[in-house]
């Protein structure tokens, strides 16, 4: 548990290999958020409305307050997962849209996030806590956005998701003008974009850009206003405001 009161906060994580089909979890309702990002194999989950089903590259997700029953339905299973707690932890679901209907595509599991995360988690300081709830965002931020390739008939989609994550930095970076350069309607491609990635294109770019902020407020002395603009963000204020709303905490409280 984390040491230090936090909207939200990473509470623990694992990495899970079962060589057979077994019975996993079977939890009492716990006031914790909990991820499944599957590397290989069958994860199934048990809901109010029936069993979901995920497999390499799905994520599943159970809010606070709710059993947990999950079983491996196939040999060599391997999964990653994350919990997440604090009055906010639901809110970091919802804000990225990580709800119904299941399951959704995300991609490998991002190991490396995984194994950073790894490493702070068990450092009690208020430093590796602050750490570890910005590689939580970032996790979060990651299952949302998807990391597999789309399908050749949306790879307007997916080149618009890579322009969005290199360019993410850019304040003068427009949705309207970036569907105009890939010769498609706005409208269009963001219906598109939402129904694949999983989240419009505006709040993909604005949590890009907050996860970028969370980490330099770890790991530099930069300025409030120096990493609004590194981030994207003409105005500090609005930064502020947005970071506030995300977060649940000024960008001057989560650095302290």
């Amino acid at each position: 548990m984390p040491a230090v009161a936090q909207p939200c906060s990473v509470r623990s994580m694992g990495h899970y290999h079962f060589p057979e089909p077994t019975l996993i979890d079977q939890i009492h309702p716990r006031p914790f958020v909990q991820l499944y990002w599957c590397g290989s194999g069958r994860l199934r989950f048990g809901t109010e409305s029936g069993d979901v089903e995920i497999t390499a590259g799905e994520i599943f997700a159970y809010p606070g307050q709710v059993w947990h029953r999950v079983r491996s339905s196939a040999p060599a299973t391997d999964y990653w997962w994350i919990t997440v707690d604090g009055p906010l932890a639901d809110a970091c679901l919802h804000a990225f849209e990580l709800r119904p209907p299941w399951p959704r595509i995300a991609g490998p599991p991002p190991e490396r996030l995984f194994m950073r995360l790894a490493a702070v988690l068990p450092d009690p300081s208020q430093s590796s806590e602050r750490t570890a709830a910005a590689l939580g965002w970032e996790l979060l931020s990651a299952a949302a956005s998807g990391g597999a390739l789309l399908p050749d008939a949306d790879q307007a989609v997916e080149r618009m998701r890579r322009h969005l994550i290199e360019h993410a930095s850019d304040a003068d970076l427009s949705i309207a003008r970036l569907a105009t350069e890939l010769g498609e309607d706005r409208s269009v491609l963001t219906r598109r974009f939402t129904r694949l990635v999983g989240v419009a294109p505006k709040p993909y770019l604005q949590s890009l850009r907050l996860s970028r902020a969370m980490s330099l407020l770890h790991t530099t002395e930069a300025s409030v206003a120096a990493i609004a603009h590194d981030c994207g963000f003409a105005d500090p204020g609005y930064f502020s405001r947005a970071f506030r709303e995300h977060v649940g905490m000024t960008p001057e409280q989560f650095r302290d």
